[in-house]
């Protein structure tokens, strides 16, 4: 009977020991997959981190480079040059007097009749054609 008790005592003490060692077991667990995750997401943030610089140096180069095009077009375009190339390569020159000739609509009254302005009018007020502004570049 002694050893029928002890038996007894042992299966329940095996019993004991067994759902401790489950509840240990799982807390590991639980504990390694929280780590595990943990050092995934630092590792996905020092990823992003890094393609954010390099996002962030060729924007900074984009920006560099369409300054200088930028630059580019407006010395390319500049009258001064276009004049340049028009009276050197094409041959082009400046007319010596310039002419506007204005057309009245068919519909007007004989009272609205355009009328050239004086020479004081003339010499204040209006800008001749060929005075443009110049840009260096």
């Amino acid at each position: 009977m002694r050893e029928i008790i002890f038996i007894e005592e042992n299966n329940q003490f095996q019993g004991k020991n067994h759902k401790i060692y489950s509840l240990f077991l799982f807390i590991i667990i639980i504990v390694s997959l929280l780590v595990i995750s943990y050092i995934c997401s630092n590792i996905v943030l020092m990823k992003l981190g890094y393609q954010s610089i390099d996002l962030e140096q060729k924007r900074e180069q984009l920006l560099a480079e369409n300054y200088q095009l930028e630059y580019s077009v407006g010395c390319l375009s500049s009258l001064t040059r276009i004049e340049k190339i028009a009276s050197q390569e094409l041959g082009m020159s400046r007319p010596e007097k310039i002419e506007f000739i204005a057309m009245l609509p068919a519909n007007i009254n004989s009272a609205m009749v355009a009328s050239q302005p004086s020479e004081e009018e003339q010499g204040s007020n209006y800008l001749e054609a060929d005075n443009f502004p110049e840009r260096v570049c």
